[in-house]
């Protein structure tokens, strides 16, 4: 009788520990895409170790091929583009996340942002696991680094990251 009633205490402890983490913004498992979207969030910030995600919000959706193929890093010939629509199992999919964070700047003041991070799947099935692959506010981190004061360094340190 008491293993019951304690097995049931951790069940419902459980379902509302897990329950309070999702409401607050911290969904018990963060998924791939979006665990690459918050290191190319931090490959930006000027103290990384100060960045804590306040709120996220993800979806995904299926895109045509025109515009999976709109990407310029995706222009391929028409006889590949034909393969990979052949050799695809699904249409290709949008990852779209929404990260509302905080972090520390150069001065150390305290800054909060929102943050729209996006990724363009093949199927579905291949989440980014670098962040050279996905769009914070509709560029790259390496497009971004260029337009930097500092672009030099910058970009010496998201080339390690690749």
């Amino acid at each position: 009788m008491k293993i019951k009633l304690a097995l049931a205490a951790f069940l419902v402890l459980g379902i509302a520990v897990l329950g309070y983490a999702y409401a607050r913004g911290y969904p018990p498992f963060t998924s791939q895409f979006v665990q690459t979207c918050e290191m190319a969030i931090q490959e930006r910030l000027a103290v990384p170790s100060t960045y804590q995600r306040i709120g996220l919000g993800d979806s995904r959706r299926t895109i045509t091929w025109d515009e999976f193929f709109a990407e310029p890093e995706r222009a391929v010939s028409a006889s590949t583009r034909r393969s990979m629509m052949q050799a695809a199992r699904h249409p290709p999919v949008q990852y779209v996340a929404l990260i509302d964070y905080q972090a520390q700047d150069s001065i150390g003041a305290i800054i909060r942002e929102r943050a729209s991070c996006t990724f363009n799947s093949l199927d579905g099935s291949d989440a980014p696991t670098r962040t050279f692959w996905v769009k914070i506010d509709g560029e790259r981190n390496l497009e971004w680094a260029a337009r930097q004061p500092n672009a030099a360094t910058l970009h010496r340190r998201l080339l390690k990251n690749l």
